[in-house]
C-alpha cells in the first residue's frame, strides 16, 4: 500500500481555490465573446437552414434571413407524423426539400412539429400565403412557402418569385389540387 502525505496549510488551500475560481471565471467570460466573434460572419450571410430553432424568435429570424416577413406568432403549431413510405405527392415535396439542402427520407415514420406562419409580403401580392417549418429535435427538416388555394403553389424557403431565385415556384400534384402532403400544410 502506498501512502501519500503532504503538509498543506489553510492559506495554501484558499490560494488554490481562488486560483481555480479565477481560471473558471476567465474561461466563462472569454467563451461567449469568442462565440459571438465566430458567429458574426454567419449572421451577416443569413441563418443556415441547419441552425438550431428552439424558440419562436429563432424561427421568425430564420424566415426573415431568407427575406420572408411573417406574423410574429405562428398561425398554427402541431405535431405531425411523417409517413413511413412516400407517395408521389411526398416524393415531389421531398424533391423541393432536397433542392434546398434538406431531406425528409431520414425522418420517415418519425414525428415532428409543424409551425405555420402567415406571410405579410409575398412578392406577387398573393393573399393567404404561408411559410411552413417542419422541425424535429430543434432542427429544421423541411420548409416551404405555399398557398393552399385551388391554383395554389408550393416552393422552397430559399426560392423567391421576385427574381431573387433562378427557379420559379414548383407545382406539385398536391398544389394543383390545393393541398399539400398530409401533415405538411395548415
Amino acid at each position: 500500500m502506498i501512502v501519500f502525505a503532504a503538509k498543506i496549510s489553510v492559506k495554501k488551500v484558499m490560494a488554490g481555490v481562488l486560483l481555480v475560481g479565477a481560471a473558471v471565471l476567465g474561461v466563462a467570460i472569454a467563451a461567449p465573446q469568442a462565440a459571438e466573434t465566430a458567429s458574426a460572419p454567419a449572421e451577416a450571410q443569413g441563418m443556415a437552414l441547419d441552425s438550431k430553432l428552439k424558440t419562436n424568435e429563432q424561427r421568425v429570424a430564420l424566415l426573415a434571413s431568407y427575406g420572408w416577413q411573417v406574423e410574429p406568432e405562428p398561425r398554427s403549431e402541431r405535431e405531425v407524423q411523417i409517413p413511413k413510405t412516400f407517395d408521389e405527392t411526398y416524393q415531389a415535396y421531398n424533391a423541393i426539400q432536397r433542392a434546398q439542402g434538406l431531406d425528409l427520407v431520414p425522418y420517415q415514420g418519425k414525428r415532428a412539429m409543424l409551425y405555420t406562419y402567415e406571410l405579410l409580403d409575398y412578392p406577387t401580392g398573393a393573399a393567404g400565403v404561408t411559410a411552413n417549418l417542419l422541425i424535429r429535435r430543434d432542427r429544421l427538416i423541411a420548409a416551404d412557402i405555399s398557398a393552399a388555394e385551388a391554383d395554389g403553389f408550393v416552393h422552397g424557403l430559399t426560392e423567391r418569385p421576385d427574381g431573387a431565385s433562378q427557379t420559379p415556384p414548383a407545382q406539385t400534384p398536391s398544389a394543383a389540387d390545393g393541398q399539400q402532403p398530409d401533415g405538411c400544410a395548415p
